[in-house]
Order: C-alpha cells, then structure tokens, then sequence
C-alpha cells in the first residue's frame, strides 16, 4: 500500500516523520474525494491528527490516527488506523420505497445501526445490522407465506430462511450475512475473514433482490387491453 509522507511537528515541538493513508471518503459529505491536506501533528507517541479540506463540500475536518514509531529510536512513524474524525455527520441511508413499506422497522433498525457505526461505535453497530437483517427477511418471508405469519414471527432467523424464502440468490445472502451477525454477538468468531462491511454488502443485495421480486409482482398485476 502506498502511503503519503508528511512532515508533521511533535508536541515538544521535535520533528518527525509521520507516513498515513489519507482517507477517501469525507466524513461530513460522505463524497469519494482526494483531502487537501492542510496541516497535522502529532498529539503523543501514540495518535496524530491530520486536518485536511473537502474539495466537495468546501469544509474542513480532522481526522485522528493510531501510530506507533517503527521502532524505539525511530524518528518515524507508521498509520495502524483511523480512531476517529470530526465533525462526522449521519446520512440516512434511502432504500427502495417498496422495501421500506414491506418492512419499516428493517429500514428504522438499518439507519440506527448506521448511525452508531457512523458515531465510530463499531462494536454495536454490527448487531443492529443482524437484527435490521432479522426483520427484512421475515417480513419478507411473511409476505411470501401469509398463512405462516405467527410460525415466522417465533422462528429463528436460520429456520425462516431455510424454510421460507424460496429464491436461492436471497437465501444466499440472507445465510451468509446472519453467519457474520451472528460473529457480532459471540466473543469468538468464527467468519474471521469477513466483518461488518461484507455483512453490509450482503444485505444491500438482499434489499435489491427483494425489490426486484415486488417489481415482479406488481408487473404481473397488469392485464392486456
């Protein structure tokens, strides 16, 4: 990976030599963009703050990062990640106006859930997309079986999707992304490869593949004249 180099100045006022992988997403306008940088330092031995300007939403930020020297003498250091960035503001994300009335509470649980995400509260935010993902596919599955309503409310999420939901591209997703909620909420996982982001992927598909199937649906409603 290659990283940008900035020369940044210590609190004691020593120089250092910070490299960091500048983010490419503001976190105020949620555009892809490439920061201009505008100044940083380093707070301690052990976080640095980059200021940098949106040349989308003309505004500025600070974004702090966890760094480490490469070794105890070492003038230089290195980026281990993002800690936090400020100001960072919470957009709702829109899903498609069938799904959010098949399933309201999907579409209020999802955006909570983003918002803590958002808010950097990563260890939450990680259920609440399993439990976003628990009301999608059963109110889904209620639709598809309207006579099952009361056995799909008390069934678990991996019975619902093995026994009622019937298309194989939605069942995929919907298993998979349970298996990665499911690794929010244990002590150990067991998905290691894969983390919030995927189940995210997964479930953004579902919410298409659902929509497909009502656009379906209402298309068959027509009648030739």
């Amino acid at each position: 990976m290659k990283h940008t180099e900035k020369l940044v100045n210590h609190i004691s006022t020593d120089s250092k030599q910070f490299y960091y992988e500048p983010v490419n997403v503001c976190h105020i306008c949620k555009a892809i963009i490439s920061p201009i940088f505008i100044s940083a330092s380093l707070d301690t031995d052990s976080t640095a703050s980059i200021f940098d300007y949106c040349n989308n939403c003309h505004q500025t930020f600070v974004t702090q990062h966890k760094i480490e020297p490469r070794n105890p003498s070492s003038s230089f250091y290195e980026d281990l990640g993002i800690l936090s960035s400020e100001p960072n503001r919470f957009v709702k994300q829109d899903f498609d106006p069938r799904v959010s009335a098949l399933s309201p509470q999907f579409d209020k649980i999802y955006n909570q859930a983003l918002a803590a995400e958002t808010a950097m509260l990563d260890e939450i935010a990680g259920l609440g997309y399993r439990k976003s993902l628990e009301f999608l596919i059963k109110d889904f599955a209620i639709h598809e079986h309207p006579d099952a309503e009361e056995t799909i409310k008390s069934a678990p999420l991996s019975q619902c999707i093995r026994n009622y939901i019937s298309a194989d591209n939605i069942k995929t997703l919907a298993e998979r992304s349970a298996w990665i909620g499911n690794d929010e909420a244990h002590y150990i996982r067991k998905q290691e490869d894969r983390d919030v982001s995927d189940m995210k992927n997964f479930i953004q598909a579902c919410v298409y593949f659902i929509a497909m199937t009502l656009i379906t649906e209402d298309a068959k409603t027509m009648t030739p004249k």
